[in-house]
């Protein structure tokens, strides 16, 4: 390498001269930056050169803070932030803000309640460790403003939440340090992270932002470690990054649904490098695909592998039924200690009081109530309800028994119900006990919404429209559990549609 001073360099990419795991000559060009080549000077000190690639690299130098000046200088950083976060934390004494919400979450994992929310549960789970550990015993209800009473260590668990705010600080200069800052300009990084209004405020409160910023920071210093391990594919240190950078990505995706933004970041990162990779013709394909399945296995399977072990933790120990379940399949509510649904008879008879649950998502329970329909029959309106709800009951009468009528005018010699339990075939109606109202149908005016296919409305009893046939409904069992397929309705395990007569 005549015209270079001899020094030690570390080579990262060479896409022109094979710089790649694998060669065993490397092509140094006398210009840095030539062709896709980077080489950094690591010690000014030596008087030989060295170059080191793939396997045969050393542990890079640099991703530790090996002076003991950086390591003092981090310490007093971490001292910073842990006075701007945690000095007089517990100076306000009842439920501030969103603590309203979140701290009732927690409190649902002490009680074993089951809850509704749309965000993925880890923070949740953090919030109710963090009560467990005060000592709180769940029954705090955390209403808005309220003062929060002896046996609440709302301190401790304010202080638990803080420290994620202040992990943020050594994690700022660890990462600024990873793309080669100087120590001055990381040390800039941290306070600015430190000194930043709005994660102060957010880390002294029991909230889940302060978890999701710790976490996306992880995900963050992560990558950045693992962008220092790139000229050493493979070694120990390059896998410890890869992997510690998928477990960083799992835990800020169960944290808020907002923490995908980083799981995005990394993959653009990701697609990037595996695009250099591909453009370097020198590359054997073997290795090219090791890189892919390496990447496949770190960043996306051990984050999934995170995210549903999250949810099998949070399924497991909210295991007490909540109105909130009402928003869960119903296979799901009835494996719930105490709730209302497992609590009734095996078979449906005639005069049972019944509500009729969709399997189709979004759509609830068959509802009616005392409005009118704006357009089309302007009869009363029959629509779907997702909570548990008085209007939700039909008084569900047999008619006639499956095989004992060639039509639906047959069934009008049967004035009165027929006793015993409802099955396939047979001819109910279904009165709303509400309004007093029958389910009622025709072909005449078409649905709301879906205008192929006709309106479902409701006619009070009593009139002539309540003895036409359009109020019978043939019942249709549709693939019922192995264990109740007998013919006959039973709560719960009997899928079944309504077919008009």
């Amino acid at each position: 390498m005549s015209g270079m001073n001899p020094r030690k360099v570390e080579v990262f990419y060479d896409q022109r001269g094979g710089g790649q795991q694998g060669f065993n000559s490397v092509y140094v060009p006398h210009q840095t930056g030539d062709g896709g080549f980077s080489a950094y000077p690591l010690d000014k000190s030596t008087d030989s050169t060295s170059i080191v690639v793939g396997r045969q690299a050393p542990h890079r130098r640099g991703t530790r803070l090996d002076n003991i000046n950086e390591r003092i200088l981090v310490g007093l950083l971490t001292v910073i932030a842990c006075v701007t976060k945690l000095y007089r934390i517990g100076r306000r004494n009842s439920v501030s803000w969103d603590e309203a919400h979140f701290g009732k979450f927690g409190a649902y994992y002490l009680n074993r309640t089951f809850y509704h929310d749309v965000h993925p549960p880890l923070a949740k789970m953090l919030v109710g460790l963090s009560e467990l550990l005060a000592g709180h015993n769940g029954t705090f209800n955390f209403k808005g403003g309220e003062t929060y009473p002896p046996y609440v260590n709302y301190h401790f668990m304010r202080v638990f939440n803080a420290a994620f705010g202040v992990a943020l600080t050594p994690m700022a200069y660890l990462t600024c340090r990873q793309l080669r800052l100087p120590p001055h300009f990381a040390a800039l990084a941290a306070l600015s992270v430190t000194f930043d209004n709005a994660i102060c405020v957010m880390s002294r409160f029991i909230l889940l932002d302060a978890p999701l910023l710790g976490f996306t920071a992880l995900s963050l210093t992560m990558v950045a470690y693992f962008y220092r391990q790139r000229a050493y594919a493979f070694s120990g240190a390059w896998w410890k990054y890869l992997f510690l950078t998928g477990l960083a990505l799992g835990l800020v995706s169960s944290t808020k649904w907002v923490g995908f933004f980083a799981v995005a970041l990394v993959g653009i990162y990701t697609i990037v490098e595996l695009y250099e990779m591909f453009c370097n013709v020198r590359m054997p394909a073997r290795v090219y695909a090791k890189h892919w399945a390496a990447r496949i296995a770190a960043l996306i399977v051990v984050p999934l592998c995170v995210y549903a072990m999250c949810f099998k933790v949070h399924f497991a120990v909210l295991n007490r039924y909540d109105g909130s379940a009402n928003f869960m399949p119903m296979g799901f509510q009835v494996k719930l200690r105490g709730n209302p649904v497992s609590r009734q008879p095996y078979e449906i008879h005639t005069g049972a009081q019944v509500r009729l649950h969709s399997p189709l998502s979004g759509t609830g329970y068959l509802h009616s109530h005392a409005h009118k329909y704006p357009s089309g029959s302007q009869r009363q309106q029959i629509t779907g309800y997702g909570f548990a709800d008085q209007n939700n009951l039909w008084h569900i009468q047999r008619k006639m028994a499956a095989g004992t009528f060639s039509g639906a005018t047959d069934a009008m010699v049967a004035a009165e119900p027929i006793e015993g339990a409802i099955g396939h075939g047979d001819l109910v109606s279904l009165r709303h006990n509400g309004t007093d109202t029958f389910l009622f149908t025709d072909a005449i005016h078409a649905a709301p919404y879906s205008k192929a296919n006709s309106e479902v409305s409701a006619v009070a009893g009593g009139t002539k429209e309540a003895t036409y046939a359009n109020t019978l409904w043939i019942v249709d069992i549709v693939n019922p559990e192995r264990r109740m397929d007998d013919g006959l309705i039973h709560p719960l395990g009997t899928p079944m549609r309504l077919r008009n007569a």
